[in-house]
């Protein structure tokens, strides 16, 4: 499995690991412009011949919040569907059995 984050015109991607319980530990850090409404977190199965999504999560920016150091994380569900309203992405919905531990935050300029 692998991980796919996409913020605005952004897409960075983990290395795939195997297992039940795959851990990646990669940090991943973005500027990004103050006008952005979330990003999007995507877990993917790596296939013979194409990969199939496992689920999906959409964060919003005014959910995170500004820190100095990295914390303990939460763990995420996973979802089946994304909402959308025209183009826009508006959150996602349909739980599925998936789950990621994720610490999520602004990091303070230096």
């Amino acid at each position: 499995t692998y991980v796919v984050l996409k913020v605005q015109n952004i897409k960075s991607t983990t290395i795939d690991r195997r297992g039940s319980e795959p851990c990646w530990e990669q940090d991943f850090m973005f500027e990004i412009c103050a006008d952005g409404k979330g990003f999007i977190i995507e877990l993917w199965k790596k296939g013979l011949l194409w990969d199939s999504i496992l689920g999906v999560l959409w964060i919003p920016l005014a959910t995170v919040e500004h820190a100095t150091d990295e914390g303990p994380g939460s763990w995420w569900t996973l979802h089946s569907e994304v909402i959308k309203n025209r183009n826009e992405i508006q959150g996602t919905k349909t739980p599925t059995s998936h789950e990621i531990l994720l610490d999520v935050y602004f990091a303070l300029p230096f």
